[in-house]
């Protein structure tokens, strides 16, 4: 408006009208618009365009296995899963490894042989008075799938993991019969290496994935006080001086008899490597080889 009436001096009165009549229909124009898009917001245009806004994705439920409930009768008939007994119908597995992953069992539970189905075992709070950690090698659902330190070897069960603890160590141990060495690493890192003893020919270290249960002292044992129980058996012979048979790492009070075949089939190493192994926690894996 202020420019046209710079140019065009002598016809103000006609500018001013023009100016008001354009005035007028650009604000009419400008109500008219106005009013069709609140018509359309609020009534909808009729089209696909004026549909009402998409509501939010649904997001899937997570996956259930309901957990069976087991009577008192039931659960006292099941074998507890302990290095001195053989669960049945357990599942056998030597060869997944847990990676160091590990579930705490604070109260006894019941295992199955698959998640939900067929109750085999139950599995106790304790194992040589030491609190209970089993490794983990795989998850379905909301159930959990551990190694047991039975028989059979390899024995493993599942178990609802609502509720438990599980914790993961950076600790390993690799045993190679072959080499004849023992290796115990940390985060990768390598924390000791020596050399050791293994089972004869006629009573061989059973190879597989296992893991530590469990270290005592045992004082009536003068071949080595301090031993630290495995999560594995002979496959060779059913006791060990009236044990059950368990494989353990262990020391001897000889250097000939901590190299070689020279065992029942527990691992014999020297003093350093049991100081080592005092560091590890319950449910470290051990990966023996041939």
């Amino acid at each position: 408006m202020p420019a046209h009436r710079a140019r065009r001096p002598q016809t103000p009165g006609l500018v001013r009208r023009i100016g008001t009549s354009v005035l007028g229909v650009a604000c009419g124009f400008l109500l008219i618009a106005v009013g069709i898009v609140l018509a359309i917001k609020f009534f909808g245009g009729g089209g696909s365009q004026a549909s009402a806004a998409p509501s939010a994705p649904s997001v899937a439920a997570a996956p259930h296995i309901p957990v069976p409930s087991l009577d008192a009768a039931t659960l006292a008939k099941l074998p507890r899963a302990t290095t001195m007994t053989r669960v049945k119908g357990a599942p056998v597995d030597t060869t997944t490894p847990s990676g160091g992953e590990v579930v705490k069992i604070q109260t006894n539970i019941a295992g199955f042989a698959k998640p939900g189905v067929n109750p085999i075992t139950v599995i106790p709070s304790k194992q040589i008075g030491d609190q209970t950690w089993l490794p983990i090698i795989g998850r379905d659902a909301n159930w959990i799938h551990v190694r047991l330190p039975s028989r059979p070897d390899g024995a493993t069960a599942w178990i609802p993991g609502d509720g438990l603890r599980t914790a993961k160590t950076n600790w390993a141990v690799q045993i190679s019969l072959s080499k004849g060495t023992m290796k115990v690493t940390k985060g990768g890192a390598t924390m000791g290496k020596w050399p050791i003893g293994q089972g004869k020919a006629s009573t061989p270290t059973p190879v597989g994935q296992t893991f530590l249960l469990a270290g005592f002292v045992d004082p009536t044992q003068t071949f080595s006080p301090v031993i630290y129980a495995l999560g594995t058996h002979s496959h060779t012979l059913d006791t060990f001086g009236g044990g059950p048979g368990t494989v353990a790492v262990h020391g001897w009070p000889t250097k000939a008899g901590r190299i070689g075949k020279v065992s029942h089939g527990c691992v014999r190493v020297p003093d350093g490597a049991l100081a080592t192994f005092k560091k590890l926690p319950s449910g470290t894996p051990i990966d023996i080889t041939a």
